[in-house]
């Protein structure tokens, strides 16, 4: 871990398909290996003088419904988090407000905002997604992680039938605290509890401090 430090980002990754015009559906999920040489090319770093940076493109607005759930909370009422996926008015305006969450344009006919924790969204399709790895193995001098290669290799074969792109973000976590291991099910009481820490403004070290000697 560069630096030794104490975080490492978190990639979430959603292979979408669609037919000439159709909606875009969710294909797979898959679970990606954290790598920071790859997190700092999603985010637009780890380029050469004169490279492009990878596109910030967003989660695109026609997104898959599972992809936007995912990728947004909704916003209804005093109290939200009483049901899946739902975050009160309140807390919603609190997010935005602090600059940590942003609202997400929507015709469902329910308001939704994005969740706090994920940062540097953007979508590929094949093409862009091997010439991601390409720059990495340039920068790296070693191959590509296997799961993102079995990600090109995937795509590629849906490519035979379907119109296909991975839409992808960061997660910021703690390494000492984290696991790739999956829950069983979803656990929105405790993704809503993290989403408002994410979004919990930090107090500062002499802040901290103070409070600690008080």
């Amino acid at each position: 871990m560069p630096n030794g430090s104490p975080w490492r980002h978190v990639v979430h990754a959603y292979v979408e398909c669609r037919v000439l015009g159709g909606a875009w559906w969710l294909y797979a999920k898959p679970t990606m290996p954290p790598d920071e040489e790859l997190a700092n090319l999603l985010v637009g770093a780890g380029v050469d003088e004169g490279d492009e940076p990878l596109r910030a493109l967003g989660v695109p607005h026609d997104a898959s419904l599972a992809v936007r759930d995912d990728y947004t909370w909704r916003v209804a009422g005093p109290a939200g988090g009483d049901a899946p996926n739902i975050v009160s008015v309140g807390e919603a305006e609190q997010w935005i407000a602090r600059g940590q969450a942003r609202p997400w344009p929507t015709a469902e006919g329910f308001a939704r905002v994005t969740d706090p924790r994920w940062s540097n969204a953007t979508w590929l399709d094949a093409t862009e997604l091997m010439s991601v790895l390409n720059r990495y193995e340039s920068n790296a001098r070693q191959p590509a992680p296997a799961a993102y290669c079995a990600l090109l290799a995937m795509m590629r074969a849906l490519e035979r039938d379907y119109l296909v792109r991975v839409v992808m973000w960061l997660e910021k976590r703690l390494a000492l605290a984290d696991t790739l291991e999956e829950l069983p099910q979803r656990s929105y009481a405790l993704e809503l509890e993290q989403a408002r820490a994410a979004a919990r403004p930090r107090r500062s070290r002499k802040a901290r401090r103070a409070l600690r000697e008080s």
